[in-house]
């Protein structure tokens, strides 16, 4: 049987998950590529094989209100008179505790501020479960945590012992005043052909990742990214609940030599962490902003054409990924393909047909750079400034601003227009009013007298012209002939 035959057959899974950005002790993760052939394999072991396991943190709050109405109520949790409470910057809702400069220690406990380390946990609970600390809000057992989303289960059957977070029946793997590092398996798989890209029997609601935190004191860390594994599939992230303010994200993950996937499927494939997209051959990757409390995650099969650069792949428009105002950007010489990102002044989806839209600079002043005193006017895909009468420039803070124009050029400028259009008025209003013409009868412009032809029949005529001035007041000049 040809190689082109045994190839065929083989079906190959594709697999996105939340996993934690970077590890300060690792230059990449591995997978062991059987896990492209049995779904079944990555879920028993938990990724027991591979070198990194898809871990998540979590950045997490108290309460429901923000620090001025969180002080009035009689669950408020910073107790400890050097404690401040610190609004959640990322929401309306919720806050954190932290002790004030100078002090250390639990600012959600009475008298846990201190100037040398005191204790974590309520009176009487648990301050550790194995090599984890457990620090309040956060508990072991009824009345040492401070509300259901912090619980934790310690798990005294295993050695060392090991903490649950009730919540998500999830592994607690690290646990700060401000973050949690949980071992948050949630994924999507698809199976395809890896010679013809047809999809398998995945069950639909199998094909989507979903993380929904929107009911919790949790979400997603900026420490995170959505990471697919597979073969020619793209995975599209929707960042908060679908509407026209969700932030969408995509990457795809290519496969540059079938014939090792297909014949050495023992063997790992390395995902290296890097700031772009790309993550390595048969992964991508993309972040995960800070504050997202639901995301959705979607799979599209990709068909070969993903192995061709742009230059290569623009020369077939009705089979070009990249939609309206989306660029191309090549993946990488070794491997081929191409990525699509939206354009400077855009977002959205670069790989649907109009999937990228305008962004309105000039509704966030965060977005542009118009000094106060300039107007921020939106155009397609940027904006630009426009100044106020009397200035001039490109009223940019990174620009040349806003200049007033001195009052004296000011003057001078209007009153030499004036004066120019007033002297053209004087001439024209001398040569019909005040000549003489020998002939009558003047049809047309040959019929018209030549300058030296001109005599006046009066003695005097007084031409009275009127003109405004910026400040509003009239400028009369006569003029006597």
């Amino acid at each position: 049987m040809s190689t082109a035959s045994s190839f065929s057959i083989i079906k190959s899974n594709s697999y996105a998950f939340i996993q934690e950005a970077k590890n300060s002790n690792e230059t990449a993760f591995s997978y062991p590529l059987y896990y492209l052939d049995n779904s079944t394999t990555l879920v028993n072991d938990n990724w027991a094989s591979a070198a990194r396991p898809p871990i998540v943190r979590l950045d997490w709050i108290v309460g429901t209100e923000n620090c001025s109405r969180a002080k009035n109520s009689t669950t408020y949790a910073c107790r400890d008179d050097k404690s401040v409470c610190v609004n959640n910057y990322y929401s309306v809702i919720g806050y954190t505790c932290s002790c004030v400069q100078g002090y250390d220690g639990n600012p959600y406990l009475p008298g846990g501020c201190q100037t040398i380390s005191s204790s974590i946990a309520k009176v009487g609970c648990l301050d550790q479960c194995g090599e984890v600390s457990i620090p309040f809000p956060f508990g072991v057992g009824p009345n040492c945590y401070l509300e259901p989303s912090f619980e934790v289960v310690c798990n005294t059957a295993t050695n060392p012992e090991k903490p649950y977070l009730r919540l998500f029946n999830t592994e607690i793997l690290e646990l700060n005043s401000s973050k949690i590092l949980v071992n948050y398996f949630n994924k999507a798989t698809t199976c395809n052909s890896l010679s013809d890209n047809q999809v398998g029997i995945t069950k639909p609601e199998e094909q989507k990742l979903t993380i929904d935190l929107l009911k919790t004191q949790y979400t997603l860390s900026d420490e995170n990214w959505i990471t697919a594994i597979g073969c020619d599939v793209m995975v599209v992230g929707v960042i908060g609940e679908d509407n026209p303010n969700s932030f969408r994200s995509s990457c795809a993950a290519i496969c540059s030599d079938r014939n090792r996937w297909s014949d050495n499927r023992w063997d790992n494939a390395q995902c290296e962490f890097r700031t772009t997209s790309f993550g390595g051959d048969g992964c991508c990757r993309v972040p995960v902003p800070r504050g997202t409390a639901y995301l959705e995650a979607n799979f599209t099969q990709l068909s070969g054409r993903w192995t061709m650069n742009c230059k290569e792949a623009r020369q077939d428009p009705a089979m070009f990924a990249c939609g309206d105002n989306s660029d191309c950007v090549d993946f990488d010489a070794k491997i081929g393909g191409y990525l699509c990102n939206c354009s400077r002044g855009y977002k959205g989806n670069p790989y649907l047909n109009r999937g990228c839209q305008d962004i309105d600079e000039c509704a966030d002043n965060a977005s542009n750079t118009c000094i106060s005193k300039s107007t921020c006017e939106n155009d397609l895909g940027t904006f630009h400034c426009s100044c106020p009468k009397g200035h001039f420039g490109d009223g940019k803070k990174d620009g040349t601003g806003c200049i007033q124009l001195p009052p004296s050029k000011t003057k001078m400028i209007i009153l030499t227009g004036i004066c120019s259009g007033l002297g053209f008025l004087v001439l024209l209003s001398a040569f019909f009013c005040c000549v003489n013409v020998e002939s009558e009868d003047v049809k047309s412009f040959e019929d018209m007298p030549m300058i030296s032809d001109i005599k006046c029949t009066r003695k005097y005529s007084y031409i009275n012209a009127s003109a405004w001035s910026s400040d509003t007041h009239p400028l009369v000049l006569s003029t006597t002939i």
